[in-house]
C-alpha cells in the first residue's frame, strides 16, 4: 500500500495562515510605507505640509488631533475613545475583506507624512511622548490589521486568537487613548 504524503502547497497554506506571519507581513509594509513617507516628506516638504492642512480630516481618521484651550476632559476623552475605537474597527473589518496590503501601505505612508507635516507646522522637532503615542498606535492597527486578515483565513478555527487579539488592541487602545489625556492635561483621572 502506497503511503500518501501531504501536498508541498497544503504547507505553505498552513504556514501563511499563522498569525505571526500576518502580522510581521503587515509590520513590514507598515513600514515600508513609513520609509516612503519620510522619502516623500524629505523632497516635497511643502507639499506635504500644504496638504495636510487642506485635508486636516485625514488627522483624525489616523487619531492625530489638535486641541484648544479650555476644552473638557470627559469631551477630550470621549473624542479620542470613540475616533480611536472607531478608526481601529475600520482598519480589522477592511482587513477581513483582504486590504491588508494598501491599507498597511497607506497607514505608514499618512501616518509618517501627519506626523512630521505637524512638527513642520510648529517648527519643532516630534517630542518623544508624541513618538511613543505614534507607536503604539501604529502597533494596535498593525494588530488590528492582522486580526482581520487572520479571521478571513482561518474563520473561527483558532479562537483564541481572535480574542487574545481583540483583548490586546483593546488595551493598547486604553493605554494610549489615557497616555493622550495625559499629555493633554498633565494627569489621567
Amino acid at each position: 500500500m502506497q503511503k500518501r504524503s501531504k501536498p508541498k502547497h497544503a504547507i505553505k497554506i498552513l504556514y501563511h495562515n499563522r498569525f505571526w506571519v500576518i502580522f510581521l507581513k503587515c509590520l513590514g509594509l507598515f513600514f515600508a510605507g513609513a520609509m516612503a513617507g519620510l522619502i516623500f516628506f524629505y523632497f516635497f516638504k511643502d507639499l506635504s505640509v500644504a496638504l495636510t492642512e487642506r485635508y486636516k480630516f485625514l488627522q483624525s481618521i489616523f487619531g492625530v488631533r489638535q486641541y484648544e484651550p479650555g476644552v473638557r476632559y470627559l469631551s477630550v476623552l470621549g473624542a479620542i475613545l470613540l475616533g480611536n475605537i472607531i478608526s481601529t474597527t475600520a482598519y480589522f473589518i477592511l482587513s477581513y475583506f483582504k486590504t491588508l496590503i494598501p491599507l498597511s501601505v497607506l497607514s505608514g505612508f499618512l501616518m509618517v507624512i501627519l506626523l512630521f507635516a505637524g512638527a513642520e507646522v510648529r517648527q519643532t522637532a516630534v517630542p518623544a511622548e508624541v513618538f511613543v503615542l505614534f507607536s503604539v498606535e501604529a502597533f494596535y492597527r498593525c494588530l488590528a490589521l492582522t486580526g482581520g486578515e487572520h479571521l478571513y483565513k482561518n474563520r473561527f478555527e483558532k479562537k483564541s486568537v481572535f480574542i487574545t487579539t481583540v483583548v490586546v488592541i483593546f488595551v493598547l487602545l486604553l493605554g494610549a487613548a489615557f497616555y493622550e489625556i495625559y499629555q493633554v492635561f498633565g494627569y489621567i483621572f
